[in-house]
C-alpha cells in the first residue's frame, strides 16, 4: 500500500520544468520581403529566450550563433517544385570584456553593431532588417513563388571543453519551425 501512494504522489507531483523552468521557444513571428535596386530584401521578426545558463555563458564570453536558412521555391501544378535560391545566413553574439559590450556580428558580410546589454544585442537579433536574399531576375512576375525561413542556436560555436560538459543538454539548442508564405512578386 505504501508503495501505491509514494507511486500516486510521485505521479501527481509537478514535473521540474513545471516546478521552475520554462519552456524555450523559437519561432519566425513574421517575414515578408521587399525590391531594392535589383534584389528583394527580407525583413523578419524572431522569437526566441535563452535560459539562465546560456546568458551566463554568453557574459563568460562563450559565442553563440544564430543560423537563418531561406529557400525559395517556383511553385508548379503538375511537377515538384523547383528551388530558385538558397541561403544560410549567420549571425554571431559574443561579449567583449575588454570594452564590456555585446557584439553582435553579420558573419557573411561582416558587419557588426556593439550594445551595452545582452537584451539589446538579443533584441538586433530578434528583428532582421534588409537582407540582401535574391535577385530580382530569378524570379518570373507571372510564376507563383513560395519562401521558407527557418532559424536555430547552434552550440558548435562554443569551446570543445564546455561542448563536452553541455553534451546533455537541450537548453543551447533551439529550433524554429519552417515559416513560409507566398509573396507576391
Amino acid at each position: 500500500m505504501a508503495l501505491l501512494v509514494s507511486l500516486g504522489s510521485a505521479l501527481a507531483a509537478p514535473s521540474a520544468l513545471a516546478q521552475g523552468q520554462k519552456l524555450q521557444r523559437f519561432e519566425v513571428r513574421s517575414a515578408y520581403i521587399e525590391p531594392a535596386e535589383g534584389v528583394y530584401e527580407l525583413n523578419a521578426t524572431l522569437n526566441f529566450d535563452l535560459p539562465d545558463g546560456a546568458r551566463a555563458a554568453i557574459r563568460e564570453g562563450v559565442p553563440l550563433t544564430l543560423h537563418l536558412e531561406i529557400v525559395v521555391k517556383r511553385q508548379r501544378n503538375y511537377w515538384l517544385d523547383e528551388t530558385v535560391a538558397t541561403l544560410d545566413q549567420h549571425y554571431e553574439l559574443a561579449y567583449r570584456a575588454l570594452s564590456e559590450r555585446y557584439l553582435v556580428r553579420n558573419l557573411n558580410s561582416g558587419e557588426q553593431a556593439s550594445y551595452a546589454t545582452l537584451d539589446a544585442a538579443l533584441d538586433a537579433l530578434r528583428v532582421i532588417k534588409g537582407l540582401p536574399m535574391l535577385d530580382q531576375a530569378l524570379v518570373s512576375p507571372k510564376r507563383r513563388h513560395e519562401i521558407s525561413i527557418r532559424g536555430n542556436i547552434d552550440v558548435r560555436t562554443m569551446p570543445d571543453a564546455l561542448r563536452f560538459v553541455l553534451f546533455w543538454s537541450d537548453d543551447w539548442r533551439q529550433r524554429s519551425e519552417w515559416y513560409t508564405w507566398s509573396p507576391q512578386l
